[in-house]
């Protein structure tokens, strides 16, 4: 008898450490801006860096250091404009001029890839995908970064994440779902949507000169 309750005890054992080990996830939101996020509870919320920052994240990276962080700025703006006219809004003040500006403080950026055509959130949406130095106050490190950019309501919206250059790639399916989980408090009807991106969709090939990243792969 205490031979079969040791084989059974055993064995509940070796199921236990068999079982598959899932994460779960975090919900948060911003209680100024309402904007709103879910991630993997092996994600850490660190110290922001910036006045703009509302979250900062630190992914289980070790070296890598991975890091998605979520930006939020007044701009009342475009807030005169019809609903009609967000994605007019988005190409005109928020494509290349908004990333050069934005990427200032890098040194030796790399633009690898920059759409228009994205969403972030329920919000009409500009992306880019860059490699840079990080600027001369943080410690040295050659970084890639895919970035996005949204007006909705009465904010701009900058999220982005960023990892070493050498193994971006590692974390790069990590951050699409991240900006995947991100919504806004409702600023307009919802008859009207943004430019959601379709992640099944081939959009095309990243070329990116970095050793062991995105080269030639779908995003």
């Amino acid at each position: 008898m205490n031979m079969i309750r040791t084989g059974l005890m055993i064995a509940m054992a070796m199921v236990a450490f068999a079982a598959p080990v899932k994460a779960d996830y975090v919900v948060w939101t911003d209680l100024d801006t309402g904007a709103h996020i879910s991630y993997p509870d092996t994600w850490k919320t660190i110290n922001n860096q910036q006045p703009d920052d509302i979250v900062t994240l630190s992914l289980p990276s070790g070296e890598d250091n991975a890091v998605c962080r979520v930006r939020a700025n007044e701009d009342r703006r475009f807030l005169i404009y019809p609903n009609r006219f967000r994605s007019d809004i988005r190409d005109i003040n928020f494509t290349n001029n908004f990333w050069e500006d934005y990427t200032a403080s890098y040194d030796n950026v790399n633009v690898i890839r920059q759409q228009n055509e994205a969403g972030l959130g329920q919000g009409f949406a500009s992306m880019t995908l860059i490699s840079f130095v990080t600027p001369p106050d943080e410690p040295f490190a050659n970084k890639a970064g895919l970035m996005l950019v949204t007006n909705y309501g009465d904010q701009v919206y900058v999220a982005e994440c960023t990892s070493n250059a050498m193994n971006y790639r590692k974390y790069h399916t990590s951050f699409l779902s991240f900006f995947k989980t991100i919504s806004f408090k409702p600023a307009y009807s919802v008859t009207t949507v943004g430019n959601y991106r379709n992640f099944l969709k081939d959009w095309g090939t990243i070329n990116a000169p970095l050793p062991n990243t995105v080269s030639r792969t779908v995003y």
